[in-house]
């Protein structure tokens, strides 16, 4: 099953004089990447809110925004440690005077320091609050997956079309290669006359060419793997795996290895052309890839 990497939940509780609000947004990206903004009490719980998105999201960059209002939990009682600030006092008078300035300290000096203030709550009051956080997280999370659900059938039904695209030039190519064995068989024909008219022929030299010209004509293994590559493809949409993003990319990239070779082994126009729209679906697909997680 595919999951789309984009995607957007809300979720909000309110009980008991206190409301928690929570917003989750989720981008492509190669790897799962946190962005956790709260209040300043919920600093240290940045790991905890990883390992809640870690249990619904495997990669993707993920940002979490919570909010808190409460009547009953004081969340933001400020402190001043009037101990550090006497030593800030005493050490910017004594640089000062040392430096021949005027000791005129004021509190636009003092707040250069941001440690003599310091923001938090009790232990009991963060907890306490944090379970209900976890709660909306979780909703907020559920929410946005079942929007990653959605446009994850969305992006499988455009990947299975690109991949029909891709299917039937392959046929073309493999009708249009049929008969130009026959025209690639005269053209190997009028070289091995001109080399039985000279005089100096060398026989490993006519063996080389033949088969290298037998090799040239032959695009059978490519189009062989191709078609191996697009059933692998369907296989993985079709499948319960979620975290199929790179292993599509991957596949991608080796049928467009196969393209390029079947490019370069074929000198019929009709067969590059048809080769030249493969690689243009392949694009397509590898742009739409991006977005699987």
């Amino acid at each position: 099953m595919i999951l789309s990497m984009t995607g957007f939940g809300k979720a909000e509780i309110v009980e008991g004089g206190m409301s928690v609000s929570v917003e989750v947004r989720s981008l492509n990206g190669r790897y799962l990447d946190l962005v956790f903004k709260a209040p300043r009490i919920f600093g240290h719980k940045e790991a905890a809110a990883k390992e809640l998105v870690k249990r619904k999201i495997d990669r993707g960059k993920v940002t979490v925004l919570v909010g808190v209002q409460s009547d009953r939990v004081s969340l933001a009682s400020v402190r001043v440690d009037q101990a550090l600030i006497g030593q800030y006092v005493t050490m910017l008078k004594e640089a000062a005077q040392r430096a021949g300035i005027p000791a005129d300290v004021r509190l636009e000096h003092l707040l250069a320091f941001e440690d003599v203030f310091s923001v938090g709550s009790s232990d009991d009051q963060v907890d306490e609050v944090w379970i209900v956080v976890e709660t909306a997280v979780g909703k907020a999370l559920d929410e946005m997956n079942d929007m990653r659900v959605k446009e994850g059938k969305s992006l499988a039904r455009d990947l299975r079309e690109r991949l029909s695209l891709v299917r039937r030039h392959i046929d073309a190519i493999e009708r249009q290669s049929a008969s130009s064995v026959q025209e690639e068989l005269e053209k190997l024909k009028d070289r091995i006359r001109k080399l039985l008219d000279r005089a100096d022929l060398d026989p490993q030299r006519l063996d080389l060419e033949l088969a290298l010209l037998a090799d040239k004509v032959d695009i059978t293994e490519e189009l062989v793997r191709l078609r191996s590559h697009l059933e692998m493809f369907e296989g993985f949409i079709d499948s319960d795996e979620h975290t199929i993003g790179r292993k599509l990319n991957f596949i991608i990239q080796e049928m467009g290895r196969e393209a390029n070779t079947i490019s370069s082994k074929s000198s019929r126009s009709d067969v590059i052309h048809a080769v030249v729209e493969i690689k243009e679906e392949l694009e397509k697909l590898r742009e739409q890839v991006q977005n699987v997680e």
